[in-house]
């Protein structure tokens, strides 16, 4: 169980110096009950139970009134929604190839051009309705940001991207690409994209494999190659220097066989080429589903109603006996 307001909670201190109330209550009506008791009848002893009762029962109501102003949620169901849009997860090569300053002369490494282009896309109006999301690798992938409509959060994100973002070497875009999927959690195949930010190098696992999955998920995947095809040394502490090339035909394949598109991000339009594309899927409004946690809030409600009246006739027999 969740609360949407947690900080209510701390209401529930409340039911210390209750208690303490209730039973400094009960102690004054002590000689009452004992002096009912000389009568004998078992008057005192009905009334005892029904004092407790009472008690206790508006000691449940008022937990119940608590927790239900903490806003409780559990489990989840399907909702219908409308929605136009797209829901974009950027998967992001942070491998030492990526590094490579050979995009330009002066200009930014390959991670920083494919910061920029997301950050433009984010940036750019027409894609104000959409939600973004980001996906980062070497040799193991990870959901590093679940998909949102705060764009600021996104922007900053990608400002702060670095290699050592995560830990491990080589690539593996299978496992890239797997993390980016898992971003996807409501019902619209058709809305879902990948963009891919790579050079195409992969030394580990089978991009294959998490494209296929991706197909089956409904997912397009549209790639943006970074470098170029003369490529560029890897720059390493030691060893002999290691040249790096964008493997073009790599992503041209991947994005084709999911249906998707390839886009040479050394242009200085490919974040308005994007940007065209995905808002080319978003002119149609879709129906479909997404999950989402149940509010539970009416359930402590009618629960602290039935506590108050079963307090509420405890002390009212209370009364008529006494």
């Amino acid at each position: 169980m969740s609360f949407d307001n947690p900080r209510a909670l701390l209401a529930l201190f409340l039911l210390v110096p209750a208690a303490f109330l209730a039973v400094l209550h009960y102690r004054k009506r002590r000689a009452i009950l004992g002096f009912l008791d000389a009568g004998g009848g078992g008057l005192a002893s009905k009334l005892r139970s029904r004092y407790r009762l009472s008690a206790i029962a508006f000691l449940f109501f008022l937990a119940c009134v608590i927790i239900a102003l903490a806003q409780p949620r559990g489990g989840t169901r399907l909702v219908s929604e409308t929605r136009r849009g797209v829901d974009v997860v950027f998967a992001i090569d942070l491998s030492r190839s990526m590094d490579v300053r050979d995009i330009v002369s002066g200009g930014p490494s390959r991670l920083g051009r494919a910061a920029e282009l997301a950050a433009e896309l984010v940036g750019n109006p027409a894609t104000a309705a959409f939600r973004f999301g980001a996906a980062i690798g070497k040799g193991r992938g990870v959901l590093a940001l679940p998909l949102t409509e705060d764009t600021e959060a996104i922007r900053g994100f990608m400002s702060s991207l670095s290699p050592a973002a995560v830990t491990g070497t080589g690539t593996n875009l299978e496992s890239l690409v797997d993390a980016a999927c898992t971003a996807f959690q409501d019902a619209f195949p058709s809305r879902r994209r990948i963009i891919l930010l790579s050079d195409g190098e992969s030394l580990t696992g089978s991009l294959g494999d998490a494209l296929e999955r991706a197909i089956a998920a409904g997912i397009t995947l549209t790639a943006v190659g970074l470098g170029s095809e003369e490529g560029g040394a890897v720059p390493l502490e030691d060893g002999p220097p290691v040249i790096s090339v964008r493997r073009s035909n790599t992503l041209k394949d991947a994005a084709a066989r999911t249906g998707g598109i390839y886009i040479d991000g050394n242009r200085s339009n490919a974040a308005g080429l994007l940007a065209d594309h995905l808002t080319s899927l978003s002119g149609t409004t879709l129906r479909g589903f997404r999950r989402e946690t149940r509010p539970l809030g009416y359930i402590f409600v009618i629960a602290a109603l039935v506590f108050m009246g079963i307090s509420k006739m405890a002390e009212k027999g209370r009364r008529n006996r006494g």
